[in-house]
């Protein structure tokens, strides 16, 4: 009897979905899965609407059911692809969300019957106050904002100051210090002010549900009013997801109706939308932009609309570049540098005729980074003509859409990094994602274990840590590097350094993620970790416990060099990073894998780079070949990128 009483109120309170009939997207195709790519038009300062006005004539996603006139509605969506499990403790993470404005809580039906409604997915659906800010419709970081906060800064005598002496400090002339702080002040001031930049909070790619509840007028005033209107928090002060609520909560007057149509998005990263050219990275007042095309440009229409900007790597000086005086392509089908010239230049030249610099980038926006006619971008390193001006410069490309979560996979294709004698060219080929912003909005998780977080720049003994930070990181670096660490971390050393890196054309897939040396993981370790995925064990490394990284190494033929294109992939799920490569969407092999029991996933907002950097080898012992006896590249070296899809 207990049983039966107990299968009624069950059937009470999730009514079967024949009764109600809930259809979430009654006007789009009649499939299980709607498949439905992100409208990247306009999004940069906007953010991302599913579906957008040009996907859909009506009001968004019209959802139908049935129902009785003084019954209450409300419909929520998740995403499924990228979440914590509806009961874990960090389910309020979750991407859900339900009407627009989240003032408007339940909806009465007003007769019998069919009803129908609206809704859209939409960018901060909480409606969470961090992430307003500034209108950025407008472009606003140009020239003449940098002149005008210079303006200010100088007429402030205390001001003034200040500055000169944060010049005399960092060793930067006073010109380069003013640029600088107008930088900061101006990225700064877009995180203040009362628009609501849904940008910040974009929509995750992957899977969505719908929930339907429908209750009458007394089952209602039970549920508490933060689940009424997301945007309120329990007494907790926590944000409590909806579908984790009503999985622990079976009121009677409730239906509960998950859909059975679901929506699945991707982005699609296209760079025919151009390349915006943004003059406020360029950290000199010695620049020039190249606006010949007007889809690679720093106009507000591409500031506007371009999906990509040229990056500007920062320069590291933890080395010094002690070059040969000597311009000679690497890889060259007509008088490539040998292995002889190679050896050969360790003697060859003295002191005094070694070039001590570093890297550079670019003072010339949209030289380096160039929009084909194919919507291709051509990344290129610059070649040499002048003795008297030597430089190794390094180029890229970054996304300005940013998202939380997603497997981002690039169609690029790199040059060819080692010639027939397997010597390398000296650069790093680098397809990466960094955190979109700095400001406390795109925070990562607070950590407390062990003190939380180290800042990416302190290399101290004794760090500061951190509980709340917004330095996130995951990289695929390809380089030309041994596939074993130094000798001393392994307890077996006779079983490695069987085979000179030099004479093979192996090039090493590494893959990296920043967590900043928290020690939330319950397997955080210096040294060897061995990490099991599926077939396979991956050795990932440590240096010290206070070093900020876990790295993998996975060995791949230059062979992939010399494709038309290869794609490149990073998954980044709430617990895991998995890392492939292949030469096609369905060949792709798994090179690296991580998850949170080892590392500190990120949880914040990123962005996707993609760059061709020349790197101090000292990064990547046991050294291989040494930078500096690498010749200054005579021929400008090309790699294009296609485009990057997040799905």
């Amino acid at each position: 009897m207990k049983r039966i009483l107990f299968f009624l109120i069950c059937l009470s309170l999730f009514s079967c979905k024949d009764d109600v009939n809930f259809n979430p997207m009654s006007n789009f195709p009649d499939e299980k899965i709607v498949a439905l790519d992100m409208d990247l038009r306009n999004v940069v300062n906007e953010g991302i609407v599913i579906p957008s006005n040009s996907q859909c004539d009506e009001p968004g996603f019209a959802f139908t059911f049935n129902a009785e006139k003084g019954q209450y509605y409300k419909i929520y969506y998740q995403n499924e692809s990228y979440k914590f499990g509806d009961n874990d403790s960090l389910s309020n993470e979750n991407f859900y969300g339900s009407w627009e404005d989240v003032s408007v809580g339940f909806k009465k039906v007003e007769e019998n019957g069919m009803v129908t409604d609206y809704f859209r997915i939409v960018g901060n659906p909480r409606d969470e106050k961090k992430y307003y800010g500034a209108d950025l419709t407008r472009n606003k970081f140009n020239q003449e904002s940098v002149d005008k906060v210079i303006e200010a800064i100088t007429n402030n005598r205390d001001w003034y100051e200040s500055v000169k002496a944060k010049a005399v400090n960092n060793n930067y002339s006073l010109e380069r210090q003013l640029y600088l702080d107008a930088i900061w002040i101006i990225n700064d001031n877009k995180n203040r002010g009362d628009v609501n930049n849904r940008f910040k909070r974009n929509p995750r790619v992957g899977e969505y549900s719908f929930m339907l509840v429908v209750c009458d007028e007394e089952a209602l005033n039970q549920i508490p009013d933060y689940i009424k209107n997301i945007s309120l928090t329990d007494e907790n002060g926590a944000y409590v997801n909806p579908y984790s609520y009503f999985s622990k909560n079976k009121n009677k007057g409730i239906k509960v109706i998950v859909g059975d149509r679901r929506l699945k998005t991707r982005a699609v990263i296209s760079p025919e939308y151009g390349v915006f050219l943004d003059e406020t990275v360029v950290k000199t007042n010695d620049f020039a932009v190249n606006n010949a095309n007007p889809l690679c440009s720093d106009s507000d229409e591409m500031y506007s609309n371009a999906l990509y900007k040229q990056f500007l790597s920062d320069v590291s000086r933890q080395y010094t570049l002690r070059n040969i005086p000597l311009i000679k392509d690497v890889v060259s089908d007509e008088d490539p540098y040998t292995m002889k010239e190679y050896e050969e230049a360790r003697t060859k030249y003295d002191s005094s005729q070694l070039q001590y610099n570093y890297p550079v980038v670019s003072e010339y926006l949209g030289t380096t980074v160039k929009l084909n006619e194919d919507n291709s971008i051509s990344l290129i390193n610059p070649g040499n003509d002048d003795y008297d001006d030597l430089h190794k410069e390094s180029t890229g490309i970054i996304t300005r859409v940013g998202f939380t979560y997603g497997k981002f996979r690039g169609k690029i294709k790199f040059p060819v990094m080692l010639n027939e004698e397997n010597i390398w060219n000296g650069l790093t080929y680098a397809f990466w994602l960094i955190y979109q912003d700095e400001h406390k909005w795109n925070n990562r998780r607070t950590s407390t274990a062990g003190g939380g977080y180290i800042d990416k720049n302190d290399s101290s003994e004794n760090p500061v840590r951190h509980h709340d930070y917004h330095y996130s990181e995951i990289d695929i670096e390809i380089v030309k590097a041994s596939r074993y660490w130094p000798r001393y971390y392994y307890e077996d050393h006779s079983n490695h350094y069987s085979e000179n890196p030099k004479n093979n054309n192996e090039i090493m897939y590494c893959c990296t993620n920043w967590d900043l040396a928290t020690k939330e993981p319950v397997n955080f370790s210096a040294g060897l970790n061995k990490i099991p995925y599926g077939n396979n064990t991956y050795e990932a490394m440590r240096w010290t416990d206070l070093y900020k990284a876990l790295t993998i190494k996975s060995p791949i033929s230059n062979e992939a060099f010399k494709e038309d294109y290869y794609y490149y992939e990073i998954e980044w799920r709430p617990n895991e990073i998995i890392w492939r490569i292949g030469p096609s969407e369905d060949k792709m092999q798994v090179v690296g894998y991580m998850n949170d029991e080892y590392t500190a996933i990120p949880n914040n907002q990123m962005l996707c780079i993609v760059t061709q950097e020349y790197h101090y080898s000292e990064w990547w012992p046991p050294i291989v070949f040494e930078q500096g006896l690498i010749p200054y590249n005579k021929s400008d070296i090309e790699g294009r990128v296609y485009e990057i899809i997040v799905e």
